[in-house]
């Protein structure tokens, strides 16, 4: 009998201690980003609807689905014009992102050197090229456009503007020809 106890005793003894390690893994558990490749078979009607509006007629190379902060973002490679776009995308078919390659590789956003040649002039929506216009106004869907830069990014002309839609900074980058270069939407937490 008294082996028997040892026993029990043991082995609730070691369930306590695989409990309180169990408990203390999870509470300190932080989310991993993870991303996965998908086809675009895979991917919801509302996302493939907006990549395929987006590439506007490119060569979508990849698809990736990620966990970013708890959420599902859909993150596509598209070369559109010989230049490589990653556009990102909810699983609702909401239009997060898109940034553009420059030559160097890297994405215009993280301040490399070359923007030593961008000169940027502040102009007024009604100075920049109507299919500039006319892409802002679709973008902008209502929201005022206060102020447009006009900038010039590796020798091509850029204009940038930013407005607040649904409780959003939304800033985009518009070549000359009225192509949409760049969309960026920060949430009100970040």
């Amino acid at each position: 009998m008294v082996t028997l106890k040892k026993h029990w005793k043991l082995i609730c003894l070691m369930t306590v201690a695989c409990l309180a390690v169990c408990i203390g893994a999870v509470a300190t558990m932080q989310v991993i980003d993870n991303e996965t490749e998908v086809a675009i078979e895979q991917v919801p009607a509302a996302v493939k609807a907006t990549l395929l509006a987006q590439a506007n007629g490119g060569t979508i190379a990849e698809i990736e689905m990620a966990t970013e902060n708890g959420r599902i973002v859909y993150e596509a490679d598209v070369i559109i014009n010989g230049q490589e776009v990653e556009i990102q995308v909810a699983p609702d078919g909401t239009l997060l992102g898109t940034e553009m390659e420059d030559d160097n590789g890297d994405d215009d956003d993280e301040g490399d050197d070359d923007d030593e040649d961008e000169n940027e002039e502040e102009i007024s929506l009604d100075q920049v090229p109507e299919a500039v216009k006319a892409t802002m106004l679709k973008e902008a869907a209502g929201a005022e456009i206060e102020e447009v830069v006009k900038a010039t990014e590796n020798g091509q002309t850029v204009y940038e503007t930013q407005f607040e839609a649904g409780g959003q900074e939304v800033e985009i980058d518009v070549a000359a020809d009225g192509t949409l270069l760049e969309r960026e939407v920060e949430d009100d937490d970040d």
